[in-house]
């Protein structure tokens, strides 16, 4: 402490005012990256966090601190004073890499507008180590980050309430799994309880998470989704139980151990979520938002594979999503089924159809036009000689990307807005095989895709909504669009629909005829006796 105060003029420091802890200035952005990574706040967030104040910085870290050390007391166990209870604890920033995961409302004294810029545009901090490329959204430990140095806390009596409050509220992972092992009929189980876990899931530390998944918790909540799923008839509690399971398990995709577990449980699991909307007897859950949760986990499933397997992944879920095969009693004869067309993908094109039906009123802008990229963007993908120095550079150019936040509107929200949602994730899927696949099957799989419906759908409905209301529609047949041409695919049945429905050429106006003349008519009151008389002679008048 004598040597740092001996420094003093050429180092600047906080200094807190509770404790003999000192943190130098040029420490803080370090802790800061770390408290970011250890809460997986996500990019487009961290661009307007790193703008704050020192101060409020150094409020952040010190909240981190004592949030990880009271939930370290509580898992060991020990009986120390306030002050053990939450010393000995560090940081190491070269541990962790930027991660990106959904947004977080761990942190209240900071309000985060909803509108910002997407992820490609942020800018990272100079005091942050650049991350090594990798293509999997991977969340670190936050138990990773251990240091030498021990630092006494100020907020040491704010810790341990912290930690009993914890405890007496039961939000540790054990409470739930204990839960969760306990009550095994889908009507037993509350839905209070899973709402918590799922909010916990969203917000908590990855230390927290990846403890849930380590004691069991996402085996039990796949377990609880196959028994709901297989509830004959499901009332308003199972129904409102299943959004929430599948909330808690979209949550868990967040982390790196979650993904490694979803390809194992896969085969069973996916299957059976399509086959629960796709179900002809109606089935399945009749709000838009839960049929979202679902096609959103299948993306995220195709999304964090790395670029080398998500060919295979895309043609697991291709696998999925087509029509299942008839019985040998329902399948006709063998001459006549050579006879029909084979439409592969025509339930899943009709589970969208059937969603334009259900809020018609909205796809009514039938002179919409689906617009080319830009000339300077077009980059014809030559089929037969693909640049080798890049494999896979059709699959960066043309893979779906996250949409940025929208702020609040009055059109947000609406029934209208759950229906487009659920159709955008159902594009993004769509577009996300498609640019996973390799270049021999791609124009074959939008040939599958043809005779299924799929362009009459999206030319002729999707099309006709609202761009302006409901952009994401909208930037996914762009994404389609531009993806196709490149392909050299043809686009005018998307672009523009069906022929009656192309707005028509305004042909030119014929030449303005001349106004009409009203001719007055000629009274001959001259009484001839002889016919011969020529006109004009008045001999016969006195």
């Amino acid at each position: 402490m004598a040597a740092a105060t001996s420094g003093f003029n050429s180092k600047a420091r906080v200094l807190d005012s509770k404790s003999e802890t000192t943190l130098d200035i040029r420490d803080v952005d370090a802790e800061f990256e770390a408290m970011l990574d250890r809460r997986n706040i996500p990019e487009n967030q961290r661009y307007k966090m790193r703008s704050l104040a020192n101060t409020m910085k150094i409020d952040f870290i010190r909240q981190d601190w004592a949030e990880t050390a009271a939930a370290r007391k509580e898992r060991t166990g020990t009986n120390s004073s306030m002050e053990s209870a939450v010393s000995g604890l560090s940081t190491d920033d070269s541990t962790f890499q930027s991660v990106k995961r959904p947004r977080s409302r761990t942190f209240t004294a900071f309000t985060l507008s909803k509108s910002s810029k997407k992820t490609n545009e942020t800018t990272a901090s100079p005091k942050k180590a650049k991350p090594e490329p990798t293509n999997k959204p991977t969340r670190m430990k936050s138990s990773d980050s251990t240091g030498d140095k021990n630092r006494t806390l100020s907020s040491a009596s704010a810790a341990v309430a912290s930690s009993l409050i914890a405890k007496a509220k039961g939000q540790c992972p054990e409470d739930f799994v204990a839960y969760l092992r306990k009550f095994q009929k889908p009507e037993s189980v509350e839905v209070g309880k899973l709402h918590k876990l799922r909010l916990l899931l969203r917000n908590e530390t990855v230390a927290w998470t990846d403890e849930f998944i380590g004691l069991g918790g996402m085996q039990e909540i796949i377990g609880l989704l196959h028994r709901i799923m297989e509830v004959e008839w499901r009332e308003e509690h199972e129904d409102a139980l299943l959004h929430e399971s599948l909330l808690c398990l979209k949550a868990l995709c967040t982390t790196a151990l979650a993904l490694s577990h979803l390809g194992v449980i896969q085969g069973t699991l996916f299957p059976a979520l399509v086959h629960l909307i796709f179900d002809e007897e109606k089935k399945g859950p009749s709000e838009f938002s839960t049929r979202n949760i679902i096609t959103s986990v299948l993306f995220t499933y195709l999304q964090s594979a790395p670029l080398s397997e998500r060919q295979s992944r895309a043609e697991t879920l291709l696998s999925y999503l087509r029509d299942p095969q008839l019985n040998e009693e329902e399948r006709p004869v063998p001459f006549v089924l050579q006879m029909h067309q084979e439409r592969p993908y025509r339930v899943w094109c009709k589970e969208v159809v059937n969603v334009t039906k259900e809020v018609f009123w909205i796809f009514l802008h039938t002179h919409n036009v689906i617009a080319l990229p830009p000339s300077d963007e077009q980059a014809p993908w030559n089929t037969n000689h693909p640049n080798q120095a890049d494999n896979f550079r059709y699959m960066r150019a043309h893979f779906p990307t996250p949409l940025p936040p929208l702020p609040t509107a009055p059109y947000v929200g609406g029934v209208e807005w759950e229906a487009t949602n659920y159709i955008t994730s159902h594009l993004f899927l769509l577009n996300g095989i498609l640019a996973s696949l390799p270049p021999s099957s791609r124009n074959q799989l939008r040939a599958q895709l043809r005779i299924s419906g799929w362009e009459r759908c999206m030319g002729g409905s999707l099309r006709t909504c609202k761009e302006k209301f409901y952009a994401g529609v909208h930037a996914a047949l762009r994404d389609w669009v531009s993806a196709a041409v490149d392909d050299g695919w043809e686009v005018s049945s998307v672009r523009f629909g069906t022929k009656s429905e192309r707005p028509r050429k305004t042909q030119s106006k014929k030449r303005e005829d001349d106004a009409p003349k009203i001719e007055m008519p000629k009274l001959d009151f001259e009484v001839s006796r002889d016919r011969n008389v020529k006109k004009g002679d008045d001999s016969g008048w006195l």
